[in-house]
């Protein structure tokens, strides 16, 4: 079996994982009231979280390769690149298991976050000119991820208040707990979700690069 063979079944059983922790998550709600600590989707260190957590850390391991060996590249990339992506998955794995956010205003920890996307295309923005034309699908890959992954947080939000403006005044309180804990489904998930493409695109970048069996004219 091939390297990329071995890893698009792990990505596609990594999928299924998380499929199978929004259906639980959703029947123990329903059926029990609340869901189990280990198995919350809005928990602290429970299993997703924790899986999250490794999802941002992977990523932030694979930019720390790609830094080091950055050199060994049929295009090189600059240094900036991987170590401003490596900071801010490990910043985001950290916060995810110590909810680092929870200590600090909403202004504070959102000007983290939005003051590291902006240091990313500052600093990298020939070596992602360089990878659009080199490696268009994987970037690709990544933009799809990536929009999973923001639709699924702020999208969710955006829907939160339109429901609850919607429905408060005419609908029970139950209609209320359930809609609350769809929308803690489809972010998580959806979150979940756009992290395993950007990690499966990021593998598959690493293989291409630095894993690249050398041509004869090299």
């Amino acid at each position: 079996m091939t390297s990329q063979r071995l890893l698009f079944r792990g990505i596609v059983g990594l999928i299924c994982i998380e499929i199978g922790l929004a259906l639980a998550y959703l029947m123990m709600v329903f059926r029990q009231g609340s869901a189990a600590p280990l198995l919350d989707l809005n928990g602290m260190r429970s299993l997703p979280s924790l899986l999250q957590a490794t999802h941002l850390f992977a990523l932030g391991a694979l930019s720390l390769v790609l830094l080091m060996f950055r050199r060994r590249m049929r295009y090189p990339i600059s240094w900036g690149l991987p170590l401003a992506l490596a900071v801010l998955c490990f910043y985001g794995g950290i916060d995810e298991i110590t909810k680092l956010h929870l200590h600090l205003s909403q202004y504070n920890w959102k000007l983290i976050y939005i003051g590291l996307l902006i240091a990313i295309p500052m600093l990298g923005w020939r070596d992602l000119m360089q990878m659009w034309r080199h490696h268009r699908r994987l970037v690709l890959g990544v933009f799809l991820g990536l929009a999973i992954f923001l639709l699924g947080g702020f999208g969710a939000e955006m829907v939160k208040g339109a429901i609850a403006s919607g429905v408060s005044t005419h609908s029970s309180s139950r209609m209320l707990f359930i809609t609350e804990h769809l929308r803690i489904t489809v972010e998580e998930f959806a979150e979940l979700l756009g992290e395993t493409l950007i990690l499966y695109a990021f593998a598959q970048f690493t293989q291409q690069t630095l894993l690249r069996k050398p041509s004869i004219s090299e």
